[in-house]
């Protein structure tokens, strides 16, 4: 039985490239739910137009965009075995979404994390909030999936 895969996508001001994100997310994806941070542009008609969910968070940052995808899911009948955070820029490749999963639809593994490789970051590409932002999210990531195996 195929598992039921959701796909958050946290983005602001990302009106050139969230529809090309969304249209090459692989078929299996049930849900793909895009997150607008407070986009001043098209992001959110064009992600809509692309076929997602589109919900808005006020607050600014990312770990609240992600926050707000899990909370919406966490109020849904039916939930998720898999649910993927893609970044809505095309940093990730969304076509690749079906070798992150693999091993957890394969080998029972419970959390992977899909990493651009960081010794080949270019200097100077992450401000350092965005780092500290990613490790935020990526901490917070693993403090509920151990949460939802203690319950």
């Amino acid at each position: 039985m195929k598992p039921l895969i959701k796909v958050i996508i946290p983005a602001y001001n990302e009106q050139d490239s969230i529809a090309h994100v969304i249209n090459d997310i692989p078929k299996s994806v049930d849900e793909v739910i895009v997150i607008s941070n407070n986009s001043t542009d098209n992001t959110e008609i064009n992600a809509k137009n692309a076929g997602a969910t589109v919900l808005k968070e006020s607050q600014k940052g990312y770990g609240f965009a992600c926050l707000k995808g899990i909370n919406y899911i966490s109020k849904q009948e039916i939930k998720p075995e898999i649910i993927v955070f893609l970044d809505g820029d095309y940093s990730d490749y969304p076509e690749q979404l079906t070798e992150i999963v693999a091993p957890i639809i394969n080998d029972n593994i419970d959390f992977v994390i899909g990493s651009r490789v960081k010794e080949l970051r270019e200097d100077g590409s992450m401000t350092p909030q965005q780092v500290f932002g990613n490790w935020l999210a990526t901490f917070l990531m693993k403090l509920f999936s151990i949460q939802n195996l203690l319950i």
